[in-house]
């Protein structure tokens, strides 16, 4: 049978993506290829922070809309795609219904999708469905539920994500004049409240000094004059605001260490297998890697989240996990 198969990845974060890497990779080592088509959201920068991975062949985009015909644009948009790619199978990493119809419609031989008890599942050749009582649970346990239940091979929840060799080499060169050990502050954020104020961020950076080289400070471009603001005249700490996604990628790998908002780049460091606390605000991602802890506020408000406590957590892990510069 020709054609691709295509994995259908609604969420919007960058986070989101990592979760969902050891599904994709278990679902590309089915295929005689080895590799799947990604639909992902542009949001989810999928093409390129995945512009190293194996398993995936080529990111196509489906854009999010927020109108009133968001479902029929939405189901127009992946109809289209799948009549231009002809593929054999899609995989839907949702319960939503519109990407089921669209691949119904288009005559997709093979359609599987979590189904929870949705609407979704009408539309799909293929169970098992995850059952409507795991509607509440998060996107890591509905994921591995659902790879459980199709016989996907999965031995490890790490998204182990490759770096760019190229981009590796770039930040290596930028940033060589900087002394060891690095740490990486992440201080960008989706939403006000899951981010923690900049400057706690500088007096944590000030009070573990003595353990850090170099501070670098990782966010997108909008917060790069946060962070001088911030910083002032603290010594050895680095506005890394204007790096590209891949070069971003590769310095948290590169460095010793990270402590950030609940965010993208949190997850990209749990990814590269850098030791990582990440401060939770409301709905805080779940330690589902050993590289990661969690600083919770109280009751989801990141803003409880003390600075005396985001340097212990730092000092102790520098000093159980004799933290260095990675060789990544």
């Amino acid at each position: 049978m020709t054609g691709p198969v295509l994995i259908y990845a609604p969420d919007r974060g960058i986070g989101d993506l990592m979760w969902h890497l050891p599904t994709i990779r278990a679902i590309a080592a089915t295929t005689p290829e080895g590799q799947v088509v990604l639909v992902a959201r542009p949001s989810s920068r999928a093409a390129e922070v995945l512009k190293v991975e194996p398993s995936v062949a080529r990111v196509l985009y489906a854009p999010h809309y927020k109108d009133k015909l968001k479902g029929v644009r939405e189901t127009l948009d992946f109809f289209r795609l799948c009549k231009a790619e002809t593929p054999r199978a899609v995989w839907i990493l949702e319960k939503i219904d519109r990407p089921a119809i669209a691949a119904f419609l288009a005559g997709v031989p093979e359609r599987r999708g979590f189904g929870l008890g949705h609407g979704q599942e009408r539309f799909l050749s293929k169970g098992p469905y995850l059952p409507k009582s795991m509607r509440p649970a998060h996107r890591i346990d509905k994921l591995a539920a659902f790879e459980a239940a199709h016989g996907l091979a999965v031995a490890s929840r790490e998204p182990a994500l490759k770096l760019d060799p190229q981009a590796v080499e770039a930040v290596k060169a930028r940033y060589a004049g900087h002394p060891g050990p690095w740490l990486c502050l992440g201080i960008g954020a989706s939403e006000p409240a899951r981010t923690w104020p900049a400057e706690r961020f500088a007096e944590t950076a000030r009070q573990v000094a003595d353990l850090f080289g170099t501070v670098f400070w990782v966010g997108g471009p909008h917060e790069a004059e946060i962070a001088r603001a911030a910083i002032g005249d603290l010594p050895n700490n680095i506005v890394a605001c204007d790096l590209p996604l891949d070069q971003s990628a590769a310095l948290i790998a590169l460095s010793a260490g990270f402590l950030g908002n609940d965010s993208g780049a949190l997850n990209v460091a749990a990814a590269v297998g850098t030791p990582c606390v990440g401060l939770m605000g409301t709905a805080p991602v779940p330690a589902y890697s050993r590289w990661l802890t969690r600083l919770d506020g109280g009751e989801g408000r990141i803003g409880d989240i003390t600075v005396d406590q985001a340097v212990q957590a730092v000092r102790a892990r520098f000093a159980a996990e004799t933290w260095g510069n990675s060789d990544a």
